[in-house]
């Protein structure tokens, strides 16, 4: 997909050089590439949040996995006690831990350290 809209990009700023004056003026173009460079800016601080969201979200679930508590909504929360739920990022309350029962937490509320 990362590939499809590189060459997407790469023709329209080949089309928005080449292009004869009668097709396309002078500040068509320079709208074209400033868009460009607009969206290009945009798609590449989305990429470096997302990475850096997808590592912290990484760190946590690694250290829930090794037995370590987190910290989430004023509540603690370790493997002995609740379950991660992968498909929705959260985490729910085991078998063994009646008092929450029906709670869920989401992983974006939790951290690793108090």
């Amino acid at each position: 997909m990362q590939f499809i809209l590189f060459l997407a990009v790469a023709f329209l700023i080949v089309f928005g050089l080449y292009a004869k004056k009668s097709t396309l003026p002078k500040k068509a173009k320079i709208a074209l590439l400033v868009t460009l460079v607009l969206i290009i800016g945009f798609a590449w601080w989305y990429e470096s949040y997302n990475a850096k969201e997808s590592e912290q979200n990484r760190a946590m679930i690694s250290a829930f996995k090794q037995g370590k508590t987190l910290y989430c909504e004023g509540r603690e929360i370790s493997s002995a006690t609740f379950v991660f739920v992968s498909g929705t990022l959260s985490f729910i309350p085991n078998d063994k831990n009646k008092n929450d029962k029906g709670v869920v937490i989401d992983m974006a509320t939790c951290t690793i350290e108090r």
